[in-house]
């Protein structure tokens, strides 16, 4: 041993650095670990501004798995199977239960869309108008559920509908790293693509309703605490075959 303490070029320790690391020592043992905390995310619902009747609500929920890559998304929608949506729902109705403004025993399923392992959900009742979204992990053909995020619009008036080619915008909920939107869509519109953020995403489109979801933030801060959508723009492929490009919500 004191061979190799010969070999060792380090100049040993003075009697005031033990001094100092014993009380470091000391220091850290009596002091208490500060308790782990979770960061709160925000989720911002956000809706046209001239849906007067529509309230904007600011909701905080947990993020869950926080910064899950979404390698798996996909442009274009899958349907659910009626087992998938049995499973995932329920999931979803959980989370939900505490949205005093979505009457769930009322509420309807009216659209679900899968986009790789992740499932979307759009519940609503039309009058007064509230919207529960729903987005939550779940490989296909896995029988477990998790990360589910979910957010609420709601109006005190009726929902808005869409007529011939028509189509609206509707509440759009806005995750950490995702953005779910929905809106209205006329009888004559067979096909609805969001382009956004260097994205092109296909709607589901059913029953006079659309909505989407994608791996993106649709709004941002402008430096000035205010958001701002980023900007969307929409091509339709209507029932006839034709394609209408940069397409104009109804107002």
């Amino acid at each position: 041993m004191k061979s190799l303490r010969a070999l060792d070029v380090a100049t040993p320790p003075t009697f005031e650095q033990y001094e100092r690391a014993a009380a470091t020592l000391d220091r850290i043992v009596a002091t208490r670990p500060d308790p782990p905390r979770r960061r709160p995310f925000k989720t911002w619902i956000l809706v046209p501004a001239l849906a007067a009747t529509v309230a904007v609500l600011l909701l905080v929920v947990p993020w869950g798995q926080s910064g899950r890559a979404y390698a798996t998304w996909t442009p274009i929608p899958a349907a659910l199977s009626p087992a998938e949506t049995g499973l995932v729902g329920p999931a979803c109705q959980d989370e939900m239960r505490p949205y005093s403004q979505l009457d769930l025993d009322r509420a309807q399923l009216v659209l679900a869309e899968r986009r790789g392992e992740y499932v979307a959900m759009l519940y609503r009742h039309d009058n007064p108008e509230s919207s529960g979204f729903c987005l939550a992990h779940n490989r296909p053909g896995s029988d477990d559920v998790d990360d589910v995020k979910t957010g609420l619009a709601g109006g005190s008036g009726p929902a808005a509908t869409a007529s011939g080619r028509e189509f609206t915008e509707g509440a759009l909920a806005s995750f950490p790293q995702a953005s779910i939107t929905e809106g209205a869509a006329g009888p004559d519109i067979a096909e609805l693509t969001i382009h956004t953020g260097g994205l092109s995403v296909r709607a589901t489109v059913h029953n006079g309703r659309w909505v989407a979801w994608w791996p993106g933030q649709a709004v941002k801060e402008d430096g000035n605490g205010q958001w701002r959508d980023v900007p969307r723009t929409y091509d339709l492929l209507l029932t006839d075959g034709r394609v209408v490009k940069d397409a104009q919500p109804a107002r």
